[in-house]
């Protein structure tokens, strides 16, 4: 940019040019200051290079601030958003505490619901009570009809245990069998198919047995299931039981199945080998077929000499015994095979038999000790009865001696009575007695009202404690609505901000327009800069013509110059031409005016190139305080947006603050709403009992009542005694029963009382109770606000930490997600070596086979050659056997005839073997044929 020293250094620069100017005038040196005109311009054109530079990183700065003020505008959206959001989880909140009112209220009626449903459930208890006594008499009855039921229960106990040594006995029986089968099988080299038949039959009857005991635990079943009816409560024991033995039925059932299906194995076994012996056997008579035929036309060839006849035959006898004992080796193993195969599951079988026997035996036994511990209940529960049977009866007996003395007593009561009409008198002053007590009687009652009063001013005391209660509830309410109030001023400065924002957003877009107005300034400026350096191109175009126009008056000057030392030199010589030089002097002094004044011209020509110079700083001056404000506007929107960023910041902790005070208050409420719903239930305990005391006060109102009824009737009494003296009898009889029935009445009312008393003292501890638990519970609260305010801080550190780690997950999961592929990869690969391996092994068996059937024709060829070679030769043979003759092209041509090469020979006993192969059904057979073929 264009500074003040810039300014200084220029003034100097155009100083120095004017000195120079001036001492070019004085010493005709024009080169000098073309020199520093052209340095000037330097100077301006870099000068104009450093305003483009500046205009480009005015530009810069100028995308910065846009780019600023685009994020702030982001920001500013987010921040209403964010508002727009903290509104809605207002609404929420609120429409979430009306839910948990509405909620509260339904509670409270299904509470009342519930208290309705409790009450028809004790009338319904007492209906059932006198059911219940009812039950008992049928239990009486029903305790005799188990008595038979667990007779016959033990029975069968008994009956289940015999069949369990039997099943015993018998799986000892299978196990000495499978003992002495494998010793048989040790011991005989080959079994004959009758054995088989024999252990097939010895199985079958097993089977037949087993289902016979099956149908005969089935008809005891049944039999068990005609016993008589039960009783509802003790009847579902026995029913388990039988379940338990209907259960243990059907696993001997599928015990059965498994032994048939397993005979049903065994017998598709031996038909499956039998069939494949059969196979074998009639593939083995075609081989023998063929080889026969070969051998007959072999022999019938007329080149065959006569000792190959006796060869033959040799052969014939050994491959008879060779094929006896390959049949035997054949059977043998086939045997073997089967009975081992059958060995392992007749032993695998008897294992998990014997395992299922042992667990159903401990079962048994497991049942059996349960069905002694409840034989052993029974007994005591009837020792029970009978010993309450006992006391039922001594409480007759009792009663009945009591009548009879009732009985006495009435007998003597008779002969009071006559006794009584002389003592009249003294009946009345027994009635007087009455009397007074009766007074003292009425004297306690009045003490039991005062009693009364006193419990009911404690139960207004009580309620004027819950109506305190109630005005606790609703300060609770007046502390949430006044939460609410500054939750609603919260959102206000909130809005308020975000009104401010507004404004700001405002400021922005003016400061945008003076940016853009600014930005075309710029662009005036710029072309007018252009404009400015045209005319310095056109400037130095005419200061280099001028320079060139000065260069020849320059090298006229000189000529001039040397002119003149020639006309010094000449002066003696060359008078004559003195005119002509003056002449010429003359015209060159005019030539040196024109000069002069053009010299004036450029002078000008210059000063008005300096003040445009002039007005082109001037220009700059402008422009560099123009730029100058610019930095200071700059300035100044950096500042304010560092200061809307420090706000904003603010604005962020404030949100965050009044967040986290939302959540406080959230909290708050709740507990507050868990309070006043605990208070709302205690009040309605409180409520509950009231009435209950209320109902109770009510009943002793009515008692009371009834007792002065009775009083009043008993003084009616006393006055028909008085004018009826022929009565007194029955009305002493009376008056007696009255007094033990009012003596009745009065114990009841004193025990009454007392438990009155009694509950008064529980419900002031009660109360000192709850006082103490509100104490407690407040500064449970204040403790949980505490906590409260460490868990959010708490939260907001495990939300960054688990932020973190989601991002950590997200890596893991992708490094998984690769890993996963790379296995899937690697697991196709693998596959696909294990199918070529797979492969590569089917083709070397291939091969090997080939190779052995290779070998195998080659050693046969050679072994035939040695027993013709070795066989004792004859004259005959050995004349036949000459160099030119016995060739052994000649000698096996008709071999080639009959057998056409070995390897068409094998090729067809490979051709006749195969439908075995693949009839066949497990590769180990397969295996031992091939190993046959080679040892044969």
């Amino acid at each position: 940019p264009f500074t003040p020293r810039h300014k200084m250094d220029f003034s100097d620069s155009v100083l120095v040019q004017e000195q120079k100017e001036i001492t070019l005038e004085d010493s005709d040196s024009d080169e000098l200051m073309i020199d520093e005109l052209q340095k000037t311009n330097r100077g301006l054109e870099k000068h104009i290079e450093q305003l483009e530079e500046s205009k480009e990183d005015v530009g810069n700065q100028l995308d910065i601030l846009t780019r600023k003020n685009e994020q702030l505008c982001e920001e500013l959206t987010e921040i209403d958003k964010l508002a727009g959001q903290l509104e809605k989880d207002k609404e929420r909140l609120l429409d979430a505490a009306v839910k948990e009112l509405e909620d509260a209220k339904n509670e409270i009626h299904q509470h009342h619901r519930t208290i309705e449903n409790l009450e028809h459930t004790i009338s319904n208890l007492t209906s059932d009570s006198s059911l219940t006594k009812e039950q008992l008499e049928h239990t009486e009855v029903s305790l005799r009809e188990k008595q038979e039921e667990n007779r016959t229960l033990n029975a069968l106990v008994d009956q289940l245990q015999d069949d369990q040594n039997r099943l015993r006995k018998k799986i000892e029986k299978l196990e000495r069998s499978e003992k002495s089968t494998v010793l048989a099988c040790g011991k005989s080299n080959a079994m004959a198919p009758s054995r088989l038949d024999s252990f097939i039959k010895s199985l079958e009857e097993e089977r037949d047995h087993y289902k016979r005991e099956a149908e005969n635990m089935r008809k005891m079943l049944r039999r068990q299931s005609l016993s008589p009816k039960r009783a509802n409560t003790q009847s579902l024991q026995l029913e388990s039981e039988l379940k338990k033995t209907l259960r243990e039925r059907d696993e001997l059932q599928t015990m059965l199945e498994k032994y048939e299906r397993h005979m049903a194995e065994i017998q598709a076994n031996v038909k499956v080998l039998t069939s494949d012996r059969d196979k074998a056997n009639t593939l083995y008579d075609r081989a023998q077929q063929e080889i026969t035929q070969l051998r007959r036309e072999f022999i019938r060839s007329p080149k065959t000499p006569k000792s190959s006849l006796t060869a033959q035959s040799i052969l014939q006898r050994v491959e008879n015994e060779r094929d006896i004992a390959m049949s035997d080796l054949r059977r043998m193993t086939t045997e073997r095979d089967s009975l081992r195969e059958r060995l392992k599951i007749s032993q695998e079988t008897s294992i998990s038999d014997r395992a299922h026997l042992e667990q159903r035996i401990e079962e048994y036994q497991s049942t059996i000790r349960i069905m002694e511990n409840e034989h052993v209940e029974k007994k005591s529960k009837l020792s029970l009865m009978k010993e309450t049977m006992a006391s039922v009866e001594n409480e007759l007996k009792i009663l009945t001696s009591r009548a009879i003395d009732t009985e006495g007593e009435l007998s003597q009561q008779k002969a009071e009575c006559e006794s009584l009409r002389l003592l009249n008198g003294e009946t009345e002053h027994s009635l007087e007695e009455t009397q007074r007590r009766l007074s003292a009687k009425i004297g306690d009652f009045q003490i039991a009202q005062e009693k009364l009063i006193r419990l009911e001013e404690k139960l207004a005391e009580q309620s004027s404690h819950s109506l305190n209660l109630r005005e606790e509830i609703s300060i609770l309410k007046g502390t949430i609505t006044e939460l609410d109030k500054e939750k609603d001023s919260l959102i206000f400065s909130v809005d308020k901000k975000t009104e401010n924002i507004s404004t700001l957003e405002n400021s922005i877009s003016i400061k945008d327009a003076t940016i853009k107005s600014l930005r075309d300034a710029l662009s005036e400026l710029e072309d007018s800069a252009r404009q400015s350096a045209k005319t310095t191109k056109s400037n130095e175009q005419e200061i280099s013509r001028l320079g060139r126009k000065l260069d020849d008056m320059s090298d006229e000057l000189t000529k001039t110059g040397r002119d003149r030392e020639s006309a010094v030199k000449e002066n003696s010589s060359l008078h004559d031409q003195l005119s002509k030089s003056k002449l010429n002097i003359q015209t060159l002094n005019n030539k040196l005016k024109d000069s002069q004044n053009e010299l004036e011209d450029t002078k000008l020509k210059l000063q008005s190139v300096k003040a445009e110079v002039v007005r082109l700083d001037s220009l700059n001056n402008s422009k560099e305080k123009e730029y100058r404000d610019l930095l200071e506007n700059y300035r100044r929107t950096s500042s304010q947006a560092e200061n809307w960023e420090n706000k904003f910041r603010q604005m962020e902790s404030e949100c965050s603050s009044a967040k986290l005070d939302l959540m406080g208050k959230e909290s708050e409420r709740r507990l507050l709403k868990e309070r006043v719903d605990s208070l709302e239930k205690e009040i309605e305990q409180y409520i509950t009992s009231e009435q209950s005391y209320k109902s109770q006060v009510s009943n002793l109102t009515k008692s009371i009542t009834r007792a002065e009824e009775e009083l009043r009737k008993a003084k009616a009494e006393k006055a028909t005694i008085l004018e009826d003296l022929t009565s007194t009898r029955e009305l002493c009889v009376k008056l007696d029963t009255s007094k033990e029935v009012i003596n009745r009445h009065l114990c009841t009312k004193n025990q009454d009382i007392e438990r009155f008393q009694d509950e008064l003292e529980s419900s002031h501890s009660e109360i000192e109770l709850l006082r103490k638990q509100l104490a407690s519970e407040r500064i449970s609260v204040k403790n949980m606000e505490t906590l409260l305010v460490s868990n959010q801080e708490k939260e907001f550190q495990s939300q960054v930490h688990a932020q973190d780690l989601d991002s950590e997950l997200q890596l893991l999961g992708d490094k998984l997600a690769l890993a996963e592929t790379k296995l899937g990869t690697q697991s196709r690969e693998a596959a696909q070596l294990r199918n070529k391996l797979n492969q590569q092994e089917a083709e070397l068996e291939m091969t090997k086979r080939q190779l052995s059937t290779e070998r195998f024709e080659r050693e046969r060829a050679v072994k035939e050659l040695r027993r013709q070679t070795c066989y004792p030769a004859t004259s005959t043979l050995r004349e036949s056997l000459s160099p030119s003759r016995l060739s052994p092209e000649r000698t096996f041509r008709p071999s080639e005839r009959t057998y056409q090469s070995p390897e068409r020979t094998f090729r067809s006993h490979e051709r006749t073997f195969r439908p075995p192969e693949r009839t066949s059904r497990s590769p180990v057979r397969r295996h031992d044929r091939s190993v046959m073929f080679r040892e044969f």
